[in-house]
């Protein structure tokens, strides 16, 4: 089963992949290095941008979000090819709601995501997101452990809340605020 909150998460993976890649990983590969290939990259997004919808959960608007993270990958080869990827993904933003962006809440994640290519699957670990008004208390959490098919992204684990109850906790508090 493939969540909308899953397809989300394979987006940003995909969007990290694309930030993440670069030279100094071809080059090692090339090598066929048995270091692992370390690189750091921290992305700012400054215009909000859709970034769930609040629909499924009854409220007529969506959600954007603006943020600034940083991932720290750590790629592993054996003979060029591409073992294990590990990066450790660190993000603070704010979530506005889309019919009035004065409404809004912070959201920040930290977490580790592992790219098993023997396995063929891609795991996330940790606390993925959660929202607070001001830092007094916590509106919506998604902490947990979720394992995926690479290339379907199909749930194969999954333990903690689920990124749809951290969906419907920030629709719940933005359509009060």
């Amino acid at each position: 089963m493939t969540t909308m909150w899953m397809c989300t998460a394979a987006a940003f993976a995909v969007a990290a992949a694309a930030a993440v890649a670069g030279a100094p990983l071809a080059r090692s590969a090339a090598r066929g290095s048995r270091k692992p290939v370390i690189s750091t990259v921290t992305v700012e997004e400054t215009v909000p941008d859709v970034n769930f919808q609040c629909g499924p959960y009854g409220y007529a608007f969506d959600v954007g979000a603006t943020f600034t993270v940083t991932r720290r990958s750590i790629s592993f080869f054996d003979t060029g090819n591409l073992m294990l990827e590990r990066r450790h993904v660190a993000f603070r933003g704010t979530l506005y709601r889309s019919d009035d962006l004065s409404r809004t809440i912070p959201h920040e994640g930290k977490w580790t995501r592992t790219f098993d290519a023997v396995a063929n699957t891609v795991t996330t670990s940790g606390l993925v997101r959660y929202s607070h008004p001001d830092g007094s208390g916590m509106v919506a959490l998604a902490p947990g452990h979720v394992v995926v098919d690479a290339e379907t992204f199909d749930l194969i684990k999954e333990a903690g809340i689920s990124g749809p109850a951290w969906e419907a906790g920030v629709c719940a508090y933005l359509a009060a605020a």
